[in-house]
């Protein structure tokens, strides 16, 4: 794969990278040895990680920071990084999530963003998307938050029902025939709105460790400061389970063509 370079010049902002990849993926350990593989950033689809599929895309902006929660088998991801490392030129930040059994994807956001005070992009670990889908975020300057607003959606889909630029409901309980469209766990926080979603991250692990992150943007929503990327029919999967898999397996080559 071939990356096209952006400068931060060219951006205008300082951009850290956050990926959530902590918990075991219970799920697909039915059908795949995650024992052997470690956390599902370490699938391989296509010939690449989808750890290093979201470290290469990130390199591409010139992103040079990158911070890892990480949990389950975090010795694999440790030894992952240390290749990309030397390939991409990206430093990692290892943050142990010690309680991923425990704990949901709130928590892990809570301790990743500990030591950011810059602009942040976050990548839910186990996402294959088209690199347009990141390239499109990126290039709104304000918190983002990238929805598809095309696919069909299930009741497991965490729909959001987006009125007048506000999230009214989010979650899988929205009904399908309300919802605007599903998150899909890629987003952006900008600066100036980082020490709100912070505090929104601390309410929500008090209420319970359990939560999930992605309610910050229901909040953050409704002074009309957030945006949304929407996929436009751009491809994308998160693999929860063996026919998500599947489908990654499918669409990976035509993700890896818009990244030429």
């Amino acid at each position: 794969m071939e990356y096209i370079n952006i400068s931060k010049e060219v951006w205008g902002f300082t951009l850290i990278g956050v990926i959530l990849a902590a918990g075991r993926g219970q799920r697909l350990s039915r059908d795949i040895d995650l024992e052997n593989v470690g956390p599902k950033c370490l699938l391989t689809i296509n010939g690449y990680t989808l750890l290093e599929r979201v470290v290469s895309d990130l390199a591409s902006f010139n992103v040079d920071k990158v911070n890892i929660v990480v949990g389950y088998k975090a010795d694999l991801v440790q030894k992952a990084c240390t290749t990309l490392r030397r390939k991409y030129g990206v430093s990692f930040n290892l943050v142990h999530n010690s309680d991923y059994l425990s704990t949901n994807t709130a928590y892990s956001l809570h301790i990743g963003l500990n030591d950011i005070c810059d602009d942040v992009v976050i990548f839910n670990g186990d996402v294959l998307y088209d690199y347009t889908i990141l390239n499109n975020l990126l290039k709104i300057d304000k918190t983002a938050i990238s929805v598809d607003n095309k696919k069909t959606l299930t009741d497991e889909s965490f729909k959001i029902r987006i009125v007048n630029t506000q999230i009214e409901e989010m979650g899988k309980t929205v009904p399908i025939e309300n919802a605007t469209g599903e998150f899909i766990g890629i987003s952006k926080i900008a600066t100036n709105d980082l020490k709100e979603a912070k505090r929104l991250l601390k309410l929500l692990i008090t209420e319970s460790l359990n939560n999930y992150y992605d309610f910050i943007y229901q909040s953050l929503s409704k002074d009309g400061g957030l945006a949304y990327s929407f996929t436009n029919g751009l491809r994308w999967t998160e693999i929860d389970d063996i026919h998500d898999l599947t489908y990654a397996k499918s669409i990976a080559s035509i993700s890896d063509s818009t990244r030429m």
